[in-house]
């Protein structure tokens, strides 16, 4: 097991997990153990979940301790990188199986912060756990399950905190708009659902996994090569609700 985990394990918080012990809808029967890694990430995912320390607008109340997700994309990094590694898993006839693993990433320049902490701006990108709902490309795709936009010439997403659309995708050009048809790194993307509904101004915008080829860090996003985004997005599917987690590594 790795370090990381055991550190949680003898956390304050274990003691509260342990008397507790879950209130999942768990559907895994055994771990195949690809690797070293592979075992702790669902052991952490399943089973110190609950108690994450990074809250999100997505985690507000116990209903949410219930979780039946099939598909997690696992992003670590230390607090003080700024590039980190993206884990992909996925439940096959009951069973976790990984498809990729330890894959490079690029994170905001000044690595990654609490979600709760995260500023327009700032250079960080969020910590924390959001649902996978959105994918946006240029070229005409299905995703099984899951919301696709196609993106025109015309769509910008405003990431100017004063305008009413701010953190969403917009059909039009305004003023703090990003131009979405000019620059490679959104010819496909997957949007990281921080700070989205609703979206409070100056917490953050346009934050998602986008491709980077470049030997530096984003402004904020997840940045990996597209062959990778075009690995995964055809084998993500919305009934198995995937979940994104952005997590600190010591």
């Amino acid at each position: 097991m790795s370090p990381r985990v055991l550190k949680h394990l003898n956390s304050k918080n274990f003691s509260a997990v342990s008397s507790i012990f879950l209130g999942f809808s768990l559907k895994f029967k055994l771990f195949s153990p690809f690797s070293y890694r592979f075992p702790a990430v669902i052991v952490y995912f399943f089973f110190l979940l609950p108690f994450f320390s990074l809250r999100t607008e997505e985690i507000k109340g116990p209903q949410n301790l219930h979780w039946n997700s099939e598909q997690i994309l696992f992003i670590t990094a230390s607090s003080k990188d700024n590039f980190g590694y993206l884990d992909f898993y996925t439940m096959r006839q009951g069973e976790w199986v990984a498809i990729l693993e330890k894959i490079p990433v690029r994170l905001g320049r000044n690595g990654l912060i609490s979600g709760n902490d995260k500023r327009e701006g700032d250079g960080f990108s969020p910590a924390g756990i959001f649902p996978l709902k959105r994918i946006v490309g240029k070229q005409k795709k299905e995703i099984r399950n899951l919301e696709y936009t196609q993106i025109r010439k015309n769509h910008h997403w405003s990431d100017s905190p004063s305008s009413k659309n701010y953190n969403q995708l917009i059909s039009r050009s305004e003023k703090g708009a990003v131009p979405l048809w000019e620059s490679y790194i959104y010819d496909l993307f997957i949007v990281i659902e921080h700070n989205t509904k609703p979206a409070n101004p100056g917490f953050g915008s346009m934050i998602f996994i986008h491709p980077w080829t470049e030997d530096k860090p984003t402004s904020g996003c997840v940045g990996v090569s597209k062959g990778v985004l075009e690995t995964i997005l055809p084998l993500l599917d919305g009934d198995k609700k995937p979940y994104i987690i952005l997590d600190f590594v010591n």
